[in-house]
């Protein structure tokens, strides 16, 4: 971590002022102990020489720069989030989702309509509280310097269904790069896919890929008909969702308007009939043991071509399939 210094001050009126736009001459206090601060600005650049900041007389007890940085930050956003929803200003974000493994992105206060700092809920005080129509928070916005929140500030959230927008900062430059840490934060707690009816999870976008592979028996090219997850994991592991012979009606007739011929086939290995992707000239299979190794891994390489649809969302807690429920998550 590059050293944090103090970077940012108030002026007599109380204003926070950054370190590259004061003057010497004025006077600066320190937004945490209110003390005097100096003013260190060479206006020299190049190696070697520091960054302009502000500096103590003497450092106060509990007077940090990472508590500055913090305070500053979370400050100077606040006003930040309050001045767009004033002038009804999208605040456009991205966040690659912790549920399904995709990035997501939308408008930061489209159901916000104000903020508060440290607004007190009782188990916590988040640094920055987003508040909805209702007058209920919808989300929160903790600054992370040193100290993340704690476990049970999290199922807090979640219980509460209020949304944790995490920022974590590294350095004082964070300061100047405030724009970029509020448009890709580094976690958000929700996801725009729907929750499985079943367990309450989010689920995960299902996801058809059609493979062109040769028929092991002719050498033809037959059509490959697999299902995963978007988060690019098989769905359930390697299980029996994977495979035509656990695709569902509607799965088989969408594999089958794609090219994919799907046939009942006896298998000698396990001595059984199950539905498998078929050959068209030869009618041989593809079974499910040769399923991964002979078409999947290669077209996940690029050695074989293949194209893949969105066909709904599956849960891979619970392997509920509820493509129905879907709700607007947007902000």
């Amino acid at each position: 971590m590059t050293r944090i210094l103090y970077t940012v001050a108030t002026d007599k009126n109380g204003n926070l002022i950054k370190a590259n736009d004061a003057e010497k001459g004025n006077d600066f206090f320190c937004p945490i102990c209110n003390e005097e601060l100096i003013l260190r600005k060479s206006g020299n650049t190049g190696k070697g020489t520091k960054r302009p900041h502000f500096a103590h007389h003497s450092l106060t007890p509990n007077c940090t720069p990472e508590t500055a940085l913090h305070y500053s930050f979370k400050k100077l956003l606040a006003d930040k989030l309050q001045r767009h929803i004033s002038t009804q200003t999208p605040l456009q974000f991205s966040w690659l989702c912790e549920f399904c493994g995709v990035v997501h992105e939308g408008n930061l206060l489209k159901k916000i309509k104000s903020v508060k700092v440290e607004h007190n809920l009782t188990v916590c005080q988040p640094d920055i509280a987003l508040f909805g129509e209702d007058g209920k928070v919808v989300a929160v916005i903790e600054v992370v310097v040193t100290h993340k929140p704690e476990e049970n500030v999290i199922e807090y959230y979640h219980d509460k269904n209020i949304i944790l927008i995490q920022i974590n900062l590294t350095s004082d430059d964070d300061i100047d790069n405030l724009e970029n840490k509020i448009s890709r934060p580094d976690r958000v707690t929700t996801c725009y896919n729907p929750k499985c009816m079943k367990c309450g999870h989010y689920q995960q976008k299902k996801i058809m890929t059609i493979i062109d592979g040769p028929c092991w028996k002719c050498d033809n090219t037959m059509k490959i008909a697999t299902i995963s997850s978007s988060t690019g994991g098989l769905v359930d592991g390697y299980s029996n969702n994977l495979r035509p012979s656990a695709f569902t009606h509607e799965e088989i007739n969408f594999a089958k308007s794609k090219g994919v011929i799907l046939k009942s086939q006896y298998s000698k290995t396990t001595h059984d009939k199950y539905i498998a992707n078929s050959c068209t000239k030869c009618g041989a299979f593809a079974g499910d043991f040769y399923l991964f190794t002979q078409y999947i891994a290669p077209a996940s390489y690029g050695d074989l071509p293949s194209e893949s649809f969105d066909i709904g969302y599956l849960c891979e807690y619970c392997n509920g399939d509820f493509s129905e429920n879907e709700e607007d998550n947007d902000y």
